[in-house]
């Protein structure tokens, strides 16, 4: 997985309009800094977009933006490859936020469990 990180647009961020059709995981509490909500679009074909919800700073925002971006197209085994220390290299995050990175492998990996078993898209 070797990608630099290119500039990011907010257009990833946040709960898709309806949460249907989408696997939902989560990591983190709000009341320690730190809330991300992945939202996957998947199939047999791969996850054919992704969403977060980020409730941390702005590296944290951004590293999110950049990986929804990044996960689009890709199968889930390269989706299940990801690292909070990875992301945090691409997306040059200092080192006081690469907590808020393993809080997105987190999250992520929440999601990635339901796609493993099966499950549809759950509503929050």
């Amino acid at each position: 997985m070797d990608m630099k990180l290119e500039p990011w647009n907010a257009e990833s961020l946040g709960a898709p309009g309806a949460a249907q059709g989408w696997i939902h995981g989560a990591a983190g509490r709000v009341a320690d800094g730190c809330r991300v909500d992945c939202w996957l679009s998947a199939g047999p074909g791969g996850i054919r977009e992704a969403r977060f919800e980020v409730f941390a700073g702005p590296e944290a925002m951004r590293a999110a933006a950049w990986l929804a971006d990044w996960l689009a197209g890709r199968s889930v085994k390269a989706a299940e490859a990801v690292t909070g220390l990875w992301l945090a290299g691409q997306a040059g995050m200092p080192d006081e936020a690469r907590g808020e990175g393993l809080c997105i492998e987190d999250a992520l990996r929440s999601a990635l469990t339901a796609v493993a078993a099966g499950e549809g898209g759950s509503e929050i």
